[in-house]
């Protein structure tokens, strides 16, 4: 893994996931955004997100694969990568006001997060369901972190291939 999140190597061709300051693309305050799912009782590639999701700051998306390499690369549309952009934006306002926790029903084997890498380095964990049994926790404010999973979940409800081909 690079430091901006994931590098993989297909065909002999390195694709990574940082963005690059284009004419084309908006300068962000992050890199990318990634979802990872578990579901412990599923095939993996029937798990929706079991190999992550990251959509970047330049409206690339990747989808892993079950043997670390590529599954799917591609773009999201402008007005997608805005309203991620938007959401990002809104969480990142917030993270002063730390971490947030409630009690929820989670079920053992079955998780769901969301990881923000800013450009000043490191991975923030937005959303965690099912991290810790019975909680879901939120870190830059609750319903910021929720919109932002929410519109990424949406984005690989289209994007990621079910089920994840072999």
């Amino acid at each position: 893994m690079s430091v901006c999140g994931w590098r993989v190597m297909v065909s002999g061709l390195l694709l990574g996931g940082c963005a690059s300051s284009s004419p084309s693309t908006p300068d962000s305050a992050w890199l990318q955004v990634k979802e990872q799912t578990t579901c412990e009782a599923i095939v993996p590639n029937y798990c929706l997100g079991a190999f992550g999701f990251s959509v970047g700051s330049d409206g690339r998306f990747f989808v892993g694969s079950p043997d670390g390499g590529a599954n799917r690369t591609g773009g999201v549309t402008d007005a997608e990568r805005a309203r991620i952009d938007a959401d990002v934006a809104q969480v990142q306002a917030n993270l002063a006001a730390g971490p947030e926790c409630e009690v929820t029903h989670t079920i053992p084997g079955i998780s769901d997060r969301v990881d923000l890498q800013p450009t000043s380095g490191g991975v923030i964990t937005v959303f965690d369901f099912g991290g810790t049994p019975g909680r879901t926790c939120y870190r830059g404010g609750r319903e910021h972190a929720i919109q932002l999973h929410t519109d990424l979940a949406a984005l690989m409800v289209k994007y990621y291939p079910h089920p994840v081909p072999v």
